[in-house]
């Protein structure tokens, strides 16, 4: 029988995914589960490894059940931003710190005396706010029982799934490059920062390239009944499978935003882009193929609007249409869990500006929905500033579903919208890589124009791009007024 099947896996900070996908990026099977958090009130946000593991194998399992001599490959893709601990043995010393854990809050005033941020950032092109892998090993460094350094490895989410699978401690460039301690030109870890971080490159994961196939566990191979051939490709980052899809190596320049729990708007570079301002500085992550992807990623999306919709009890069918009213004076600084993206992201919190009696849940909700959009236009402008700029914007992810949503990114982006034909992008973009590493496809361009398709367009309109230039000017400006000019 042919194998004509690749296992597509998609481990985000909700819910983890996978899927059967074929090389014309059908999705033949899928399944979801949530994955549970552990919170509490001093911050906490973590993923309990053994948990995930089961749920792994678990979904797997349901997902390749009839199908097994058609699978090729297993391909994974995560969240970035997560940190966890291992042994020497390469057994879990700490759960999975996730990018919602705001613990790491209480070393930042410590972590900015240490750190030269500007040169971080000059290095790395990461901003090292509390979010990032490195803050994590500082917090966890000072807050952790370590008794031996040397016998310690750093690891992220994307490492951890390849470890399980084929029992090799590897990771990749596009996972890599959100540490804060890899080098954006060298494309390899950065000695001098970990070296003022106080480890070195024997607590961190092997770089491979993300084509690079990993014979898969014998125990993972028997318990989905997979043939012993079936090897793991190492993919990339849960965006930058999303940005596959999305088709940043098709014939038209796009940015590529995704709307789920979390949201990110990044574009295309062939080369590294490193920007600051008073306001942010871009994070420039390395996708694949010499290519960059800079841009932003929000903590707040998805989660700030599920939040509210139970908070103030609205109906979020109401916003599955495209009519968009906009109120005057109304702004939402949606940074619930402070933001990644922004200068001042470690001390930024949810705000809502501009109350009236006159208000109502739904236009509370609106001027979220325009929070979070203004966020993403902040983190694109220094890209179109110095000539890094797109013809559409591609849009994927849970925030699809609501129309209302894409009317409003539409008018502040000003630019057209292409909503992604496929329900799980990242399932697809895994499968156009692990496709081009099994010989499915000659290149990433081949894969692009055989499987990704337009999908539905939203035009701006310029009455409410005017609308909206102001309100961001406004909203701007309320930022300013509160972290920058304090």
């Amino acid at each position: 029988m042919e194998k004509d099947l690749i296992l597509a896996v998609d481990v985000g900070t909700t819910y983890l995914k996978a899927g059967l996908v074929d090389a014309e990026g059908n999705i033949l099977r899928s399944c979801r589960n949530k994955i549970r958090m552990d919170v509490d009130p001093s911050g906490k946000a973590e993923h309990n490894v053994k948990d995930l593991s089961r749920l792994l194998q678990k979904t797997m399992k349901k997902v390749v059940d009839g199908f097994e001599k058609r699978v090729a490959a297993i391909v994974p893709s995560t969240y970035i931003f997560g940190l966890m601990l291992l042994d020497s043995n390469n057994v879990p010393h700490s759960n999975m710190i996730t990018l919602a854990d705001t613990r790491i809050r209480e070393v930042m005033c410590d972590f900015k005396g240490y750190f030269d941020r500007d040169f971080i950032y000059s290095r790395t092109g990461m901003p090292p706010t509390f979010h990032t892998a490195l803050a994590k090993v500082f917090w966890s460094l000072r807050r952790l029982q370590i008794e031996d350094l040397r016998k310690v490895k750093f690891v992220s989410c994307k490492d951890y799934i390849v470890l399980l699978l084929t029992s090799k401690l590897a990771t990749e460039p596009s996972t890599a490059s959100s540490t804060g301690y890899f080098n954006t030109f060298t494309l390899d870890w950065d000695d001098d920062i970990l070296s003022f971080l106080g480890i070195s490159r024997n607590n961190l994961p092997e770089i491979l390239s993300p084509y690079t196939v990993i014979p898969l566990k014998k125990e993972i191979s028997d318990y989905l009944e997979l043939p012993r051939d079936v090897g793991v490709v190492m993919g990339l980052y849960d965006g930058g499978a999303v940005a596959l899809a999305s088709g940043v190596f098709g014939n038209k320049r796009r940015a590529v935003v995704n709307l789920g729990t979390t949201g990110m708007v990044r574009v295309i570079s062939e080369r590294p882009f490193i920007s600051s301002t008073p306001m942010l500085k871009t994070q420039t992550l390395y996708l694949c193929n010499g290519r960059w992807f800079p841009g932003g990623s929000v903590n707040n999306a998805g989660s700030v609007i599920e939040w509210l919709s139970k908070v103030l009890r609205i109906n979020l069918d109401k916003f599955r249409s495209h009519e968009v009213k906009p109120v005057k004076g109304l702004l939402f600084h949606p940074y619930i869990t402070g933001e990644r993206g922004l200068e001042f992201g470690s001390e930024a919190k949810g705000m809502i500006q501009g109350l009236e009696y006159k208000i109502s849940a739904e236009d509370i909700l609106t001027a979220a929905l325009e929070g979070i959009s203004f966020t993403l236009r902040m983190m694109v402008e220094p890209l179109i500033e110095k000539g890094i700029g797109f013809e559409r914007v591609t849009v994927s992810g849970g925030g699809t579903k609501l129309k209302q949503w894409l009317y409003i990114l539409a008018n502040v982006l000003k630019k057209e919208v292409e909503v992604s034909r496929f329900e799980e992008p990242a399932l697809v973009g895994s499968t156009m890589l692990g496709g081009v590493s099994l010989g499915w496809f000659d290149s990433l361009n081949d894969a692009t124009n055989h499987i990704v398709k337009e999908g539905m367009i939203v035009t701006p309109d310029q009455e409410l791009v005017e609308t909206y230039d102001e309100k961001f000017d406004a909203f701007l400006g309320s930022l300013k007024r509160m972290y920058i000019e304090k």
